[in-house]
């Protein structure tokens, strides 16, 4: 703006604030009154109606209202807005056409990508009538099918019209590909530079035909998944060797070596006068804790509280605090087990299941494989889950604590929580 202009509009704002006079209170008395004195006025407002409607509409404080006053105006036209509903009447028909013309072009897009999926149908049928080795539609279609739980005879019927794999050839690529994955996961878990991640989850098996007797099945099983760990090589690869260190100093050990790391509230309370992150280094300066809480008060006020919105542009992004680079994470999914992680047992099956399926256990156990498997006795092994499977894995951990082998006694399970149940215990606490 002007800088003469805004000299003038602060001039008449601060004339109308000393006589009692709101900028609506002007323009409504410009509009009703019928002196020729304020002909001019009046024909400048009325000559530049949709300019100011469109800059009241546009703004976001008045966007609401002068949209429900449109409502209101349309509904009763009968009343008194007869014009004014037909130019909204007119806006409908151009939106109407707009509309509609987004609709022809959606569906002649539409029919194009169809006609592209018909031919490419019907080469891949060509070429697999051919050439029986030209199956990429016809593998990908038999795969998902097989995933999807389609009848055998439907599978058949697409396979005799050459839209399918016959049957054997599903099973063998499920067969393969399972094969392959398992391959996968021993190869990154007998590095032990991985952790596991394992979750519950249901399914519900309905009947075609549902019957007193029988009325379908739900079914509570597990799956679980490998996770390569980031930022471990040669130089600090010995950190995850040291399940003996943490057991002489682990609270359930029944003869620690030395004094457990956390025996009571006072060790907690020492940690935190010796944490650095909580310490002022100057007086007239919050500490990097208090400035990470007054930096997520100031966020909650600016993104919350409407008389904050104008700050967001001043608001910076808080202090970093080990950030971990950005990486891509690679997940390898485990076989599904059908076991319930409700119970302490369960857990300790589904460890169990994990370790083989793994090739990683301990050179006591019976079923290790000398020439394949691999000693996993003095590393420690990362878990993460819920909250319910750290409670079954303590209750294990403290039960078991006085057996001889470090997998019987479960010393090289850390349990990680993830962050939402991290956040979840937090608010708990609090």
């Amino acid at each position: 703006m002007d800088t003469s202009l805004a000299d003038w509009l602060d001039n008449v704002l601060a004339c109308m604030e000393e006589n009692s006079f709101t900028p609506a209170d002007f323009v409504d008395h410009i509009l009703g009154s019928t002196e020729l004195c304020y002909e001019s006025a009046r024909n400048s407002l009325t000559t530049k109606a949709i300019r100011i409607c469109a800059a009241l509409y546009e703004d976001e404080h008045a966007h609401s209202h002068v949209t429900q006053w449109a409502i209101t105006i349309r509904d009763l036209g009968e009343f008194g807005g007869g014009d004014i509903g037909g130019m909204m009447r007119e806006e409908d028909n151009l939106n109407e056409e707009a509309d509609n013309g987004k609709r022809q072009r959606r569906a002649a897009e539409r029919n194009t990508a169809l006609l592209v999926i018909r031919t490419v149908v019907m080469i891949s049928i060509c070429l697999q009538t051919f050439n029986s080795r030209c199956n990429l539609l016809q593998g990908w279609l038999g795969f998902f099918m097989r995933s999807a739980c389609v009848p055998e005879k439907v599978v058949e019927v697409f396979a005799r019209v050459g839209l399918s794999i016959s049957l054997m050839s599903i099973h063998n690529a499920v067969s393969s590909i399972s094969r392959e994955i398992s391959r996968k996961i021993k190869h990154e878990v007998r590095t032990l530079q991985a952790g596991f991640t394992y979750d519950n989850f249901d399914i519900q098996f309905k009947a075609a035909q549902p019957t007193l007797e029988h009325r379908g099945s739900f079914v509570s099983a597990m799956s679980a998944t490998v996770v390569p760990l980031y930022g471990i090589n040669n130089n600090n690869v010995d950190a995850l060797r040291s399940s003996a260190q943490l057991w002489d100093q682990d609270s359930h050990n029944p003869s620690p070596l030395v004094l457990p790391v956390m025996t009571e509230w006072r060790s907690f309370l020492q940690l935190h006068k010796n944490d650095a992150y909580s310490r002022q280094t100057h007086p007239n300066r919050l500490s990097p804790r208090q400035e990470a809480f007054s930096w997520h008060v100031r966020a909650i006020l600016v993104n919350q509280v409407e008389g904050f919105k104008h700050f967001k542009k001043e608001l910076d992004e808080p202090d970093t605090v080990k950030r971990i680079p950005v990486h891509k994470t690679t997940q390898i999914p485990c076989r599904a087990m059908d076991i319930k992680q409700s119970t302490t047992d369960g857990n300790v099956e589904v460890l169990n299941n994990l370790f083989r399926q793994g090739g990683i256990s301990n050179p006591r156990d019976s079923g290790f494989d000398a020439e394949h498997d691999v000693d996993m006795s003095e590393h420690i092994i990362l878990i993460h889950g819920d909250l319910l499977t750290k409670e079954r894995l303590d209750t294990v951990r403290n039960s078991w604590c006085i057996e001889h082998t470090p997998k019987n006694r479960f010393q090289y399970v850390i349990f990680l929580p993830g962050l939402f149940h991290y956040k979840m215990a937090c608010a708990d606490a609090i």
